[in-house]
């Protein structure tokens, strides 16, 4: 019979690897540790995405009704709900990946969410800290973006420059949950790190963001196909109040599941990047900063 240390080989933080590497190895630690990783998503962000659907639904029925007319304050909501749904993202994958490199053998199947919910509250409230300044920044990045679309010649270039500016940002609480350094720190260590590997952080931003839109397309598709065929077989004013009552039913839950998935697949990524964050920090560093993670208790 296997041991559990056969079944679970724990895979290191801090080494070289490769851009598919790196997705290899947080698609591996996502595996051995899914069950307890699925089970705190659902206990943090299954709650938030029933929330952040009440925005998505205002926003898609304002759009196949003149019923509602609430779209600002939909996208408002969501816009919120999204920033809160990010921390806590953040909060459950760095919070297990401290557990994981504090084991001997990598396995979290014991693990509580009382036993990590004090820790938890800790990396949430650093997260949100430094949140501020991220979301600062990203404003303008996403109004040069919009800026840009009037320009089509070099509107591609300053698209993949935001991109990348935006992933840089994105590494900003790895680095500031995993180890004892300041916000100014973690900024300059994360523009440190991109500076000697932006070609590798490009072609990871590009790894993502296609297996992101795979997995958004697949929760998207059934939902748009459902959306389409009621308007065109069903014609304005034609559905009576309990068809309608069902139509906005499942549409819910179609948003709900979609919402869901969408933030399963951040974890992914938030994940890939964690790697990508031990890579660098192997390479760049040297394995000076290897400790902090070990010993997070006394962060």
């Amino acid at each position: 019979m296997a041991t559990l240390s056969d079944k679970t080989q724990k895979i290191p933080l801090y080494a070289r690897r490769t851009l598919g590497e790196k997705v290899n190895a947080a698609i591996d630690f996502l595996r051995q540790n899914w069950r307890v990783a699925l089970r705190f998503s659902i206990y943090l962000l299954l709650p938030l995405s029933l929330l952040h659907s009440v925005g998505l639904f205002a926003f898609v029925r304002s759009i196949t009704s003149d019923y509602y007319n609430s779209t600002d304050m939909g996208i408002l909501a969501s816009s919120l709900i999204s920033l809160l749904s990010m921390c806590l993202i953040y909060t459950l994958i760095l919070t297990l990946f401290q557990y994981y490199q504090g084991s001997d053998d990598g396995d979290l199947s014991m693990l509580t969410f009382r036993d990590v919910k004090g820790q938890m509250w800790h990396n949430f409230k650093r997260i949100l800290i430094v949140m501020i300044p991220i979301v600062v920044l990203l404003i303008p990045l996403l109004l040069l973006v919009i800026a840009s679309l009037i320009l089509p010649i070099i509107s591609m270039l300053i698209l993949a420059g935001c991109s990348i500016l935006a992933f840089i940002l994105m590494m900003v609480p790895i680095h500031y949950t995993l180890e004892d350094v300041t916000i100014g720190n973690a900024f300059s260590r994360s523009f440190g790190h991109a500076r000697e590997s932006w070609a590798k952080l490009f072609g990871l931003m590009l790894a993502l963001l296609l297996v992101v839109g795979i997995i958004q397309s697949a929760t998207a598709i059934p939902m748009l196909i459902f959306v389409f065929a009621t308007d065109n077989l069903s014609p304005s004013g034609a559905m009576n109040g309990v068809l309608k009552m069902v139509f906005d039913i499942i549409l819910y839950l179609f948003l709900i599941i979609q919402t869901f998935f969408g933030y399963l697949s951040m974890a992914l990524v938030i994940t890939t990047l964690v790697y990508h964050y031990g890579s660098n920090a192997r390479e760049q560093d040297d394995l000076a900063i290897a400790s902090d993670i070990e010993n997070f208790e006394n962060l």
